[in-house]
Parts: structure tokens; C-alpha cells; sequence
């Protein structure tokens, strides 16, 4: 049975979307929710999330971290960006991971704050994230 999907960011609905499945990256590991799901509230970190349509399709997104609330009927995933498959810019995806990842070598050479590593490693994992779902859905 379908359930709805609703995906909201600070700047308001990214998505909304009657789904078969969806495949979310949990903080402590990745989780797939059915319809009927056990209710839960959990941490969400950035990377990948797999749709799954009624009409037996595969829809891809990338998300950055945040948090999804699962009831019987609906999965609500909070989040700070998202990005579905046809809307990530690989190129851009690309030089941002290159950026923050040269960024990340540079600080280990020097004493900064752990709150800018953090930032710059979340920064890689979701520009990683997007490099693979626009591969998903366009391989």
C-alpha cells in the first residue's frame, strides 16, 4: 500500500509524493519504511535516498542532514537541502566536493576549530551524495 512522502526544507515543500517505499540515510545506518511503519522519530544524515514509486519506478534524491518523522500513513523527512536526481548540476556537485575535500587536507596541516571540520566533511558527504544519485539516474 502507498504511503506519502513529504519532504520539506526552510524554504517550504521540496516534494510531496505517494510512494511504494523509500530508503533513507539514518545517522545510525540506512533504513527502508512501508506503509504501516512502526511510528519513529530519527536523526537523519546526508546522502542518498531511494524512491520507490506505485508504478514500479525508482526516483533518487540527495538530501543533507536533518530528520524524518514515520507514521502508518506518511514519512515527513525536515531537512536543510534536497535535491532530486534531475536538478543536481553534476559539474557544480563535483567541484564543491573537490573544494571542501582540499579544504579538509589543508586544516589537518593547522589547528581549526572542530565545528569547521564538521562543516567541511558534511559539506564532502553531501556533494558525494549528489555525485551518486545524478549517477544513479542517469547510468
Amino acid at each position: 500500500m502507498p504511503f506519502d512522502l513529504i519532504v520539506v526544507t526552510p524554504q517550504g515543500e521540496s516534494f510531496s509524493e505517494v510512494v511504494e517505499q523509500v530508503v533513507l540515510p539514518g545517522a545510525e545506518g540506512e533504513f527502508g519504511v512501508l506503509e504501516s511503519h512502526e511510528k519513529f522519530l530519527t536523526a537523519l544524515k546526508p546522502g542518498p535516498v531511494e524512491i520507490k514509486l506505485p508504478d514500479g519506478s525508482t526516483e533518487w534524491a540527495a538530501i543533507s542532514d536533518g530528520f524524518a518523522e514515520v507514521t502508518g500513513s506518511q514519512v515527513v523527512v525536515l531537512v536543510d537541502e534536497c535535491f532530486k536526481a534531475h536538478e543536481i548540476d553534476l559539474e557544480h556537485a563535483q567541484h564543491t566536493r573537490a573544494e571542501a575535500e582540499g579544504e579538509l587536507e589543508r586544516m589537518l596541516e593547522q589547528i581549526e576549530t572542530e565545528e569547521t571540520r564538521a562543516q567541511l566533511e558534511a559539506t564532502v558527504v553531501r556533494a558525494s551524495a549528489m555525485i551518486e544519485v545524478h549517477g544513479r539516474h542517469h547510468g
